[in-house]
């Protein structure tokens, strides 16, 4: 991997750790917004339901954003 590449390889790296910051932050915001506002017109059971599917949503996007990252630049390493 030569400079060029290296610094490609850090510039999407700090744009992944930006969103992923946000998409971290977002889904606590949601979360707190559901428990909050929403949950009591909710049984529990629906209530756990949703945040479980907004755990796994935040799972699913970082998830897909870091495996792409990580099959682009990770071939490259030299050992």
């Amino acid at each position: 991997m030569d400079q060029n590449e290296s610094h490609e390889a850090q510039q999407g790296l700090a744009s992944r750790v930006a969103v992923s910051i946000l998409v971290l932050f977002g889904g606590l915001i949601i979360a707190i917004i559901f428990v909050a506002f929403f949950a009591p017109s909710f049984t529990t059971f629906q209530s756990i339901a949703v945040i479980v599917v907004v755990v796994l949503a935040i799972i699913a996007v970082l998830g897909m954003m870091w495996a792409h990252w990580g099959i682009k630049y990770g071939n490259g390493q030299k050992k």
